[in-house]
């Protein structure tokens, strides 16, 4: 949703057109792309822009704009959450060394997720005298799947580096992300952290960073792993 469509920019007064004119004029565009790259024989070209139009089918009636006010609306509600507990571990790559740390960049923040949202667990159920119990629920990801459940066996059984499993109930669940909404605000959030800390991009990133748990007014639940002095929204909400 919130890549541009090149070809909008190609239809004459697109954003004048009235929903049902521009599904068509894009319908009518893409149709003539494919056929012309069809003819080139550039097989890879043609099946990854196949690929680009079946993934952005849903919004072609949306304009740019109109797309980016639909994710900052919807970041808006998740600011509105008050239940709502937001974790992260935003992991740069470039000073992540696996050799060091015994484990593949997924699987430390996999580790990192599971230790703070167990934390998490375990302060609401004294503060609230009940037992707080929680699900892990994962997009579907076949190459995943089998290791990150492996991965939180181990964890029911061992505990992490941080912390014994207790209130975490059963492996993740696995779900399609395309029917399951919450998954897609996830990726939301996952979007406007990476934006930010790529490119500096705040509109999405203020919305929702008002979400992440925090202890004592300091961000505790989400982090950005880097190997250099870093002066980012996340690291500073972090220091004492």
């Amino acid at each position: 949703m919130a890549r541009p469509y090149l070809e909008q920019n190609k239809i004459t007064d697109f954003a004048t057109l009235n929903q049902i004119d521009r599904v068509a004029a894009m319908s009518q565009y893409r149709k003539t792309e494919l056929f012309r790259l069809q003819r080139t024989n550039n097989k890879k070209l043609y099946h990854q822009q196949k690929k680009n139009f079946s993934q952005t089918e849903s919004y072609v009636h949306l304009t740019y704009q109109e797309r980016h006010q639909f994710l900052r609306e919807m970041a808006d509600i998740i600011a509105l959450w008050d239940s709502a507990r937001l974790f992260a571990e935003c992991i740069d790559k470039a000073f992540f060394d696996p050799l060091k740390a015994r484990q593949p960049v997924d699987e430390q923040a996999f580790e990192q997720l599971v230790s703070r949202y167990e934390h998490y667990l375990q302060i609401m159920t004294v503060a609230q005298e009940s037992n707080r119990l929680g699900l892990i629920i994962h997009d579907n990801n076949e190459t995943s799947c089998k290791r990150l459940t492996e991965l939180m066996t181990r964890f029911h059984n061992r505990g992490t580096f941080w912390t014994q499993i207790r209130n975490i109930i059963e492996t993740p669940l696995f779900v399609d992300s395309k029917l399951t909404a919450m998954i897609q605000v996830a990726d939301l959030c996952a979007f406007a952290l990476r934006r930010y800390l790529e490119n500096s991009e705040r509109d999405l990133f203020d919305r929702i960073i008002r979400r992440a748990d925090r202890k004592d007014g300091r961000v505790v639940g989400v982090r950005h792993f880097t190997g250099k002095s870093c002066t980012c929204a996340i690291c500073e909400s972090r220091k004492v």
